[in-house]
């Protein structure tokens, strides 16, 4: 009947055989050297000399014992296993002779001494339990488990505990942990007790077959018997429930010992390590230390790891100490066979994870051996992963030299190195090699090199490794779109996507992630709402980063409609989520709903980042927003981004478009660094603020440090466009045709436009008419280049040609030909392209396109039609709108309807004083003098002063600048002379400005000396007296010319047969023999 214990043990145990086993003669008779042969077959090598059997002349059995014995105890087994086949001996000598064999694990010799044992007559039945269980231990000294087991089997008997914990231990030591288990069982059923030792060997055996529950068994049977307190069998108790994953028990078990040694200090260390506790690893280490045990290399490889994963590499280096000053690492500095391999990698393991690849080094060059490829692997990665790519390449390069074959964690590191390092050398070289080893059509292989090749700009080569592989997974297909969409070829990009989709491979996040910001720069709608349908199907679209991205492509494709409502959908938001809707909005020129966006953050509790910031300050340079651009200003200081260079370039921009330039200047000379960015920011800035020579100079200041780019180009011709200056510009031009830059559009469009506002439109033209493609831009300049210096019909022409040619106008396009038809009177020209905004393009008019029909009604004396057309628009009117109509009553001296339209100009912009000017001029024509002083006196009540008028030409590479009634100039009485003379025969020919533009009533002497003032003369007089014949005579004037101006200067046009060409605030005057362009549409 089986004993409760023989019951609990695991059932799918198999039974053990049948005891005691069977006696047969003749199975016995089939015994060699102990191990069963068949019938009739003798063995040779074993059996004894026939000749020995014969010989007379053994002697006495107490000699041969005694003798035997001797021979033993000398170590001499070949003599004593001849005279062991002596008559006479007895069971000691056959025990001695078998003791021998095992000290000396001499198999064969023991296999001899059993023969003779059953040659001697003793057989099984007559072994006693001694000599059997010296034969078991024997053969389990020399390794013959089986031969042990059936010579255990074949006795009648074993009641000797340590040949059944011997014979447990040998199945344990083979991996034949369930013969182990089955033993033990045996052995409970024969009624034999274990020991301490027993116990142990069985736990070892059920502890590598993880059977908790025969573990638990057999605890509580080491409990009843009273070896709970043996530190033995504690230890392996412990070992017993780690293995298993019952962390808590095996520390229970740890801390009811009574004794430890440092194997239970080991077996604690080593499972709290194990199952991820590393900080209680390294405080059972402490208490070992305090406890005074011993610390060994085996401590050392549990505790290193642990330190490595807490990062307490002070630990660390005091156990490094340790090691050295106990002589378990040898001293680097003296030592001659160099540090343990097991050891050494653990150190190198715990300094890289650390951070310490210096003493990581150290340890390393010291190792004795470095045969493992993991220690390679380890500091490999450890240079990768700080940066130190190369570093990692040289020891790869060590590594090969030393013959270690690398291995795919080896590869992967190589290959990242390599894409880090952006070097194209090196990484054909590496792949070279990687194919020489035959790695190369490994899939994860061909996908890092897939993915250097793309961030190397080499597409095509990554396109060749991804067209060659045998097998392709969806990291295949990522790496190759985003390579794609990475370089630029978003086509390509969307090829693939497209062909993955019809093979039939799962997409995944990083696949959608790929293809969208493709479909977001070429605008493909369509496939873009394809993909986010299939996010949506696949529950992807939870993903905050594939929702980031499709707010950007539906916010490229200005489909603001859709990125609000993912945005608003959004379950959880992030700064990029934030900073992508505010990008959205400002792309939109939704700029005030920024504020509010930017509030919405704040309480949700997302701080603003960088890119957010700078997002908001385009935002607020976009609408010109100073009081919210401040406030982001603020911020950034108080946050400590004001020096992040974007956030330092963001602000000028803004400073610079709110036309605040000495912020924008302060901001800038105050940068911790600066780049192109910043240099192109400024510059640009100064160009828009009608800054030209502060532009000028500071690029000059820039060529000593950054050589300008094509951007630099586009900012720094405006300032030349400015200045009219067009000796300035052709030498930007020389610069940019040097540099290559004429290539950029950008710039060959500022160049156009740069000689459009000079006055030099043949130079535009030929310009245009070089360029390899036009874009919109280029052919909108050239229409409102042809507009300005009222050549309408040409620019009616040029916009149809730009039409036929199959780019279709935008609203900038409409208000540059409605502006060419204000400017040359084509009333019913201007009123087509009017209405076919709307019905042939769909573009809404906005305030600059109502201004030009404005404009075309009033110069065409339609004055009360467009009184009419202001009342019908649908959006509000600006001051500029009526202005433009105030004008035209001027031109056609409509007093009535001026003084109706100035009242609407007051009431818009009560403070700029050009409007009462321009009302009082009126009043002056018709000599209403009494209307003049009142609206002088209305001036002075309110604090308002004239702008002061200036004009500007270019002579001699020197800009010259003229201000109305300034004569300090040095050569202002040669030009007060010339412009008597002029005033003279202006009035011999007919010629009276009748005192038209003077605020109030004075003698004529007094008039006519401020008319001779304006500074538009004074520039035109010092051209013609400066400039050498057959020169244009170019003069800009910041503001609209006057009419006595515009005649005075068609006068001097036909007295001194020059060519004189006036830009004004309002468009260019070509003045040849005494008309112009204008044709009075001015």
């Amino acid at each position: 009947m089986a004993t409760p214990l023989a019951a609990s043990i695991s059932s799918h145990l198999r039974a053990p055989p049948p005891w005691p086993p069977p006696k047969s003669t003749s199975q016995r008779a089939r015994v060699r050297c102990g191990v069963l042969a068949p019938s009739g077959q003798a063995s040779e090598a074993a059996a004894p000399p026939r000749d020995a059997e014969k010989s007379p002349n053994w002697p006495p059995s107490s000699d041969v014992n005694l003798r035997i014995q001797r021979l033993c105890r000398s170590g001499d087994l070949a003599e004593a296993l001849r005279l062991l086949g002596s008559d006479g001996v007895d069971d000691r000598s056959y025990g001695a002779v078998l003791q021998l064999c095992s000290e000396m694990r001499s198999l064969e010799g023991g296999k001899r001494a059993h023969f003779l044992v059953r040659a001697s007559g003793l057989g099984i039945d007559g072994m006693d339990s001694v000599l059997g269980q010296k034969l078991v231990l024997m053969y389990l000294k020399c390794g013959d488990l089986g031969s042990a087991r059936r010579v255990f089997d074949e006795m009648p008997q074993v009641g000797d505990v340590r040949v059944w914990t011997a014979l447990m231990s040998g199945y344990a030591k083979a991996g034949d942990l369930r013969e182990g288990v089955l033993l033990f069982r045996k052995m409970h059923c024969c009624g034999v007790r274990p020991d301490a030792y027993t116990i142990s060997c069985v736990l070892k055996c059920i502890a590598g077959l993880g059977s908790i529950a025969d573990g638990e068994v057999v605890h509580g049977y080491l409990e009843k018997l009273g070896f709970g307190s043996h530190c033995a069998v504690g230890n392996a108790l412990m070992a017993l429930y780690s293995r298993c994953g019952c962390n808590e028990d095996a520390l229970r078990v740890f801390e009811g010992m009574p004794q430890r040694d440092a194997i239970s200090w080991n077996s604690v260390i080593s499972g709290c390590f194990s199952n991820g506790w590393h900080g209680r690893a390294v405080e059972h280490l402490s208490e070992m230390w305090f406890e005074g045990l011993e610390i060994d290399s085996v401590t050392m490889l549990s505790v290193l790891p642990a330190c490595a994963e807490l990062g307490y590499e002070l630990v660390g280096r005091v156990i490094h100490g340790y090691s050295v000053k106990t002589g378990l690492l040898w001293e680097l500095e003296s030592l001659e066979r160099g540090v343990d391999e097991n050891l050494g990698s653990k150190l190198v393991f715990m300094y890289v994870k650390c951070g310490e690849l210096g003493y990581a080094r150290k340890v390393f060059d010291a190792m004795s051996s470095k045969s493992s490829i993991h220690v390679w692997n380890l500091l490999m990665g450890g240079y990768a992963k700080v940066g130190e790519f190369q570093e990692s390449l040289f020891l790869f390069e060590k590594m090969h030299d030393s013959g270690i074959a690398p291995d795919e964690h080896t590869v992967s590191c190589l290959v990242k190195c390599v894409t880090s390092l952006y070097s194209a050398r090196d990484g054909l070289v590496v792949h070279g090699y990687l194919l020489k080893l035959g790695f190369g059509a490994q899939c994860a292989v061909c996908n890092a090199m897939i993915s250097f090749y793309a961030k190397s700009n080499m597409t095509e080569e990554a396109l060749l490794v991804f067209d060659g592989m045998p097998h392709r997974d969806v990291i295949s297909w990522n790496s190759i779109i985003s390579g794609c969409t990475f370089n630029g070829l978003h086509s390509r990009a969307i090829e693939l996507f497209v062909r993955m989709w019809l093979q039939g491979q799962e997409l995944d996040s990083a696949t959608l992630l790929s293809v969208l910001p493709a479909c977001a720069q070429l605008r493909h709608w369509f496939l873009g709402r394809v993909v986010h349908g299939y996010s949506v199907k696949t529950g992807l679209i939870g993903e905050t980063s594939l929702a980031n991205v499709l707010l950007d492509m539906y916010s490229n494709c200005s489909d603001w409609r859709s990125t609000n409502k993912i945005f608003r959908n959004m379950d959880q938001k992030n700064v990029v989520s934030w900073t992508a809707i505010i990008t959205s909005y400002t792309r939109a020129g939704l700029f005030d709903k920024v504020a509010g966006l930017l509030q919405e953050m704040a309480l949700e509790g997302i701080r603003p980042d960088t890119f957010a910031i700078t997002g908001a300050l385009h935002a607020f340079a976009g609408n010109e927003s100073q009081k919210h651009g401040k406030s982001v200003h603020a911020y950034a200081i108080r946050n400590g981004m004001e020096k992040v260079l974007p956030v330092t370039n963001a602000l000028m921009e803004m400073y610079a478009k709110c036309g605040k330039m000495e912020e924008a200047r302060l901001i800038f000379y105050g940068a911790a660094s600066k780049d192109m960015i910043s240099w192109n920011t400024l510059i640009g800035g100064y160009s828009r603020n009608n800054l030209a020579n502060e532009a000028f100079s500071l690029f000059t200041e820039m060529l000593l440090q950054f050589r300008p780019n094509a951007v630099t180009m586009t900012c720094i011709l405006p300032a030349a466009a400015s200045l009219s200056s067009l000796e300035r510009g052709r030498e930007m031009h020389t610069y940019a045709l040097r540099r290559g830059y004429l290539e950029d559009d950008f710039v060959a469009n500022a160049l156009m436009d740069m000689y459009v506002k000079c006055g030099a439109l043949l130079l535009s033209r030929r310009l245009f008419d070089r360029l390899s493609s036009k874009n919109l831009i280029s052919w909108t300049i050239m229409v409102a280049g042809y507009g300005m210096h009222g050549r309408g019909r040409d620019a009616i022409a040029l916009f149809e040609q730009m039409r036929t040619s199959g780019i279709m106008p935008d609203a900038a396009s409409f208000s540059a030909i409605l502006y060419a038809c204000s400017h040359s009177g084509l009333r019913d020209e201007g009123w087509r392209f009017f209405d076919a905004m709307r019905r042939e393009h769909r573009i809404e008019p906005r305030l600059k396109h109502y201004t030009c029909m404005v404009d075309l009604l009033t110069n065409t004396g339609n004055l009360r039609e467009a009184y009419e057309f202001i009342e019908s628009m649908p959006i509000e009117p600006d001051s500029s709108i009526w202005v433009s109509l105030l004008n035209g009553c001027r031109i056609h001296r409509d007093i009535k309807l001026a003084e109706e339209v100035a009242e609407r100009v007051f009431e818009l912009e009560p403070e700029n004083t050009g409007y009462y000017v321009l009302l009082a001029n009126i009043y002056a024509e018709a000599e209403r003098w009494e209307a003049v002083r009142k609206l002088r006196n209305k001036i002075g009540g309110r604090g308002l002063r004239e702008k002061t008028g200036c004009s500007w030409i270019e002579a001699r590479g020197k800009v010259q600048v003229f201000i109305a009634g300034n004569r300090n100039h040095p050569q202002g009485e040669r030009i007060a002379e010339f412009l008597d003379e002029v005033a003279r025969r202006m009035q011999e020919e007919g010629h009276d400005p009748k005192k038209r533009y003077a605020l109030m009533g004075a003698d004529d002497a007094v008039n006519g000396e401020s008319l001779c003032g304006h500074s538009s003369k004074l520039a035109v007089a010092f051209g013609v007296l400066n400039l050498s014949e057959g020169r244009p005579i170019r003069v800009t004037k910041n503001s609209r010319v006057c009419t006595h101006c515009h005649e005075a200067a068609k006068f001097i046009s036909k007295m001194c047969s020059r060519e004189i060409i006036l830009r004004d605030s309002n468009r260019f005057h070509h003045f040849e023999q005494g008309r112009c362009s204008c044709r009075g549409y001015w």
